[in-house]
């Protein structure tokens, strides 16, 4: 029976991660191992995406802590150099592109154990993102590659991969999220009671992102204001973007914007039903693209870029960057389908988007792991 290493840090790399797990475990052949990767305090995966794929006693923890990216990178290298030692792994399943996906790439490369990349080949192509820098590395490293969606294909094609070494399988996003909308649909979440379905906008901002400093704040403070006269807004407000507005003198100026409901950061599980019930999703965040693709949810993200091209080719995902005019001219279009019924009539998803990729990866394994 072949030992699989499977390693992730963060929530976009544990989504990757878990039905992966899942459908390994199922299979039979394979004994799936997880390393999770997760700062001080916080936990390595979320608790309803552990229930859901059976991962809750599992993993090896890799704590990081509080410090630089680099000191943060040396901390995953080193805890995975000792479970990569302990565990003799057949093959190392590296999942996302944050820094401790990094880390536990180079870390298996060092120790001459094959790597898979998961969710390979993505490109946004804009060097100043970290975490651009590191699937390019992550991919140089990589043994397999198994890509999401045909982009990758092409990149990695263009970089020099072999092609046998490149395996179109799917977005192992839409299997966490098929998952777990189906256990969701049995329970009764109600995240905002008085809001009805398609009655609201919802907003997820990037406290590490696009709004870190006082004008982009202050033009979310505009856009809030005018679009809270036509919808209401919901937003789920993280704690480190609470403290930003109040280190910036904001205060509870989003808050105090009648038509505004902020909540708390919900459940993974929580955020997909508002997002599934919402008019539209606008966002600097790359994670939630995915899902607004596959549940039709008109997206507007406020970035310049992508590593996600099919979100924009065949879903419903528009780059606005921060055109405060382009953003209120797109949300007019959205709220007024009649006008432009292209923009929220796409029925179609990229390829491979049906919740079936854990499974394709699988067979891969077989054939490539097979005796």
């Amino acid at each position: 029976m072949k030992k699989l290493l499977l390693t992730a840090g963060g929530k976009p790399a544990t989504l990757l991660l878990a039905p992966l797990y899942d459908a390994l475990k199922k299979n039979g052949n394979y004994k799936p191992v997880v390393m999770l990767a997760a700062p001080e305090g916080v936990e390595p995966i979320s608790t309803d995406l552990a229930a859901c794929f059976g991962l809750g006693e599992a993993s090896h923890t890799v704590m990081l802590p509080k410090g630089t990216p680099v000191e943060q990178l040396v901390a995953v290298m080193t805890g995975a150099e000792k479970i990569m030692r302990s565990e003799q792994p057949d093959l190392v399943l590296v999942c996302g592109c944050d820094n401790a996906a990094l880390g536990a790439a180079i870390t298996a490369a060092k120790l001459a154990l094959p790597v898979a990349a998961i969710d390979a080949g993505l490109r946004s192509y804009e060097r100043s993102d970290v975490e651009e820098i590191n699937r390019v590395v992550i991919d140089a490293m990589a043994d397999f590659h198994f890509v999401s969606e045909h982009s990758g294909e092409y990149n990695l094609i263009n970089e020099g991969v072999a092609d046998e070494k490149v395996f179109f399988a799917g977005n192992l996003i839409v299997d966490s999220l098929v998952a777990l909308m189906e256990q969701a649909n049995d329970r009764d979440i109600s995240v905002v009671p008085d809001v009805k379905p398609k009655k609201y906008a919802l907003v997820l901002l990037n406290p590490a992102g696009r709004f870190a400093g006082k004008e982009p704040l202050d033009m979310m403070n505009r856009l809030l204001q005018e679009i809270s006269t036509k919808i209401t807004v919901v937003m789920p407000l993280a704690a480190e973007l609470e403290s930003l507005m109040q280190q910036h003198g904001m205060g509870d100026s989003f808050s105090t914007i009648e038509g505004v409901k902020i909540i708390e950061i919900p459940s993974h599980t929580s955020l997909l039903k508002l997002l599934r019930d919402s008019m539209l999703l606008l966002t600097d965040l790359e994670e939630m693209q995915s899902e607004a693709t596959v549940m039709n949810v008109p997206c507007l993200t406020i970035m310049e870029t992508s590593s996600r091209p099919a979100t924009i080719e065949i879903g419903t995902n528009a780059l606005v960057g921060l055109d405060e005019d382009d953003i209120k001219s797109r949300i007019h279009d959205i709220l007024h389908p009649g006008l432009h019924q292209h923009i929220t009539s796409r029925s179609k998803i990229p390829e491979k988007w049906d919740g079936a990729a854990a499974g394709r990866i699988v067979a891969v394994l077989d054939r490539v792991l097979g005796d």
